[in-house]
């Protein structure tokens, strides 16, 4: 039996979902059919495809490469629909989406919201992850769309300047180190002095605030957590200061449960991107919810639900013009 795009959504499905019974269920699909689907397409290209374990099932080297052409092939073929049906039809399908968690408390629910209400026909499907995770998954075609911090190497990628956000240091009002008043101005070397929780090495915020500080400046915190939500609490207890993204502390600070310090020399910022592969042909129906998510990203800056600053020229990315 020649293989076909339905065993290639099969297979796709299998390896995302991480077990043949949740793919079933996304697919519908009876479980001794898809085993079979999957047998088939082994004997075929005459190696295995998927490594099954307690915990699941895994690709291969083989299923790794077969999963690559597998999600391109997929992508070209829903390109070419579209194509073929023109602006005529609304667009529809699933459309994934990568975000960290910090972008997605603000921006999830109001994506879903307004795609329900503009594109009935399109299933949005959000995974969150710290931005480098997000942006492996981008590369390798797991996630549509990303909302990323940066990239190192942006080969291969659209990446478009959605916004500018502040990093700020916040303790609780009991703490009584810093001499400057709350809403003042201090430097980093003075930050770095300080009792900090912060999220440790690797971590893109982590890295930026070590890059910031230089050779000049010994980043040392006295607690390393990855967690936003865990350094707060953290904070909120009285332990130390943290660094975050000021929005990621405005509802705090306007509880009067955080103080907060704006911080210079040099100043802490950060900047969002919205990024997509030009590697793969982008469906409508993500061309559609990548404008969607440019509107509302910026729209959440504007009516200043998301304290930030506007990034590039305020013109929609061309691609999804």
């Amino acid at each position: 039996m020649a293989m076909d795009l339905r065993q290639l959504r099969y297979f796709t499905a299998i390896v995302e979902q991480g077990s043949f019974s949740k793919a079933a269920t996304k697919l519908r699909v009876a479980q001794p059919a898809l085993s079979q689907h999957l047998r088939h397409m082994e004997d075929e290209l005459g190696v295995p495809l998927l490594h099954r374990g307690a915990r699941g099932v895994t690709p291969t080297e083989a299923g790794e490469r077969l999963l690559a052409r597998a999600r391109s092939l997929l992508a070209e073929f829903a390109e070419l629909r579209d194509s073929v049906r023109g602006e005529m039809a609304p667009p529809g399908g699933e459309v994934r989406i990568g975000l960290p968690g910090t972008v997605s408390e603000q921006f999830s629910v109001a994506l879903i919201e307004a795609a329900r209400a503009r594109y009935p026909a399109i299933r949005i499907r959000i995974a969150e992850a710290m931005s480098g995770f997000v942006l492996d998954w981008l590369r390798r075609g797991e996630v549509d769309l990303a909302v990323i911090y940066s990239t190192s190497d942006p080969k291969g990628l659209g990446i478009h300047h959605v916004l500018t956000e502040e990093l700020c240091l916040f303790g609780a009002p009991s703490l009584t180190t810093l001499a400057t008043a709350p809403g003042g101005r201090i430097t980093l070397g003075q930050a770095a002095s300080l009792d900090l929780i912060l999220p440790g090495a690797g971590h893109g915020l982590r890295d930026q605030i070590d890059e910031a500080a230089g050779v000049q400046t010994t980043i040392a915190p006295a607690i390393e957590i990855e967690s936003y939500n865990q350094i707060k609490r953290l904070v909120a207890r009285g332990l130390g200061y943290g660094i975050l993204p000021r929005m990621a502390v405005s509802a705090e600070e306007k509880a009067g449960l955080f103080l907060t310090w704006r911080i210079e020399k040099p100043a802490l910022y950060r900047k969002v991107y919205l990024a997509y592969s030009t590697e793969r042909p982008i469906p409508m129906a993500a061309r559609a919810v990548g404008q969607l998510s440019w509107e509302i990203l910026r729209g959440l800056v504007a009516d200043e639900t998301w304290t930030a600053t506007l990034g590039g020229d305020g013109e929609p990315p061309a691609l999804y013009g």
